[in-house]
């Protein structure tokens, strides 16, 4: 008798465990995209960092571009980075949600209940970059004499991304099989402040870079992006939705507006002042015909215009 009742309270104390685990946890779920294409990514892994750059779950990406984080209720703001494997080399870059390289731009997760959509979108590297004699970079990323883990280097020319290293344990990082020419290397970090070097690669000739990053001040969560932008939208080409997202430096009045190709405006997405930040607006084109549109932005004196195909 007195087995069983051991054994009953033993179960009890079980069951109750479990579900004030489950109250206490919540589930975050995406995509991994191409962001140019649209192209489903099929492998790599999806991580998820607190506000000061701490990782706080890993989990892989399946053959069908999807990915799920069982996370603890409550942490504000958290950002999720699509890394492909190391090996073998992938074409695409470490990537924040929604579709950027810069932390600074990153929309933050707030992690308050279950949150699916969380669709990423890589950027490309350019592999097809790399024939003939190649060299090596590599380094270390240090913040206050300490060794920072989990930066990402980017090796960039213009806007193309031609590789990339994340540091281990010991703030060490190595970028294999870089092609001889002038490159930016931007050190990236959550949680940091980010640096970037320019260098030139010869034939061979192997480069030791190493970079000191500074820890942000204030509330990261809360920290706003440093310039103006409007990004491509994704999906594109689309039918019907599509999501468009931009940053605005400073508050002020915003606009965002679609064109048809013949100039005539057809909807107006966004007219409103608005704080320093991140935003992401759908687009429903689904009484809109096939064919090429405009959107464009205008936020205190700033304006830019990008291309979008309705396809039905």
């Amino acid at each position: 008798m007195k087995t069983a009742l051991k054994l009953f309270v033993a179960v009890f104390f079980i069951l109750a465990a479990v579900r004030v685990t489950e109250a206490q946890t919540c589930t975050l779920s995406g995509k991994v995209r191409y962001s140019d294409n649209n192209e489903i990514v099929t492998s790599g892994v999806v991580k998820l960092f607190n506000s000061t750059g701490t990782v706080i779950a890993t989990v892989p990406i399946n053959q069908q571009g999807d990915w799920i984080i069982v996370a603890v209720k409550g942490l504000l703001g958290n950002d999720l980075i699509g890394f492909p494997n190391i090996e073998p080399e992938e074409d695409y870059v470490p990537t924040g949600y929604p579709d950027k390289t810069d932390p600074a731009m990153f929309t933050h997760i707030d992690i308050q209940d279950n949150i699916s959509g969380l669709d990423i979108y890589v950027q490309r590297s350019s592999v097809n970059m790399r024939p003939g004699v190649t060299s090596n970079i590599n380094g270390v990323v240090l913040s206050n004499n300490v060794p920072v883990s989990d930066a990402v280097i980017y090796v960039k020319q213009g806007e193309e991304y031609i590789g990339f290293g994340v540091t281990n344990s010991k703030g060490e990082y190595k970028i294999n099989n870089i092609p001889e020419g002038d490159y930016i290397l931007i050190a990236h970090k959550v949680g940091s402040e980010s640096s970037q070097r320019v260098i030139s690669i010869n034939e061979n000739n192997n480069r030791s870079v190493n970079f000191s990053l500074a820890a942000k001040t204030g509330n990261i969560a809360n920290a706003n992006p440093y310039e103006f932008v409007l990004s491509q939208n994704y999906p594109n080409p689309f039918n019907p939705n599509t999501v468009i997202s931009y940053s605005i430096a400073t508050e002020g009045n915003v606009t965002l507006k679609i064109f048809n190709s013949a100039g005539q405006q057809v909807r107006e997405l966004v007219n409103a002042n608005q704080n320093a930040g991140v935003y992401n607006v759908e687009f429903n084109a689904s009484s809109l015909s096939s064919g090429v549109y405009f959107y464009r932005l205008d936020a205190n004196g700033f304006t830019a215009t990008n291309k979008m195909i309705l396809v039905k």
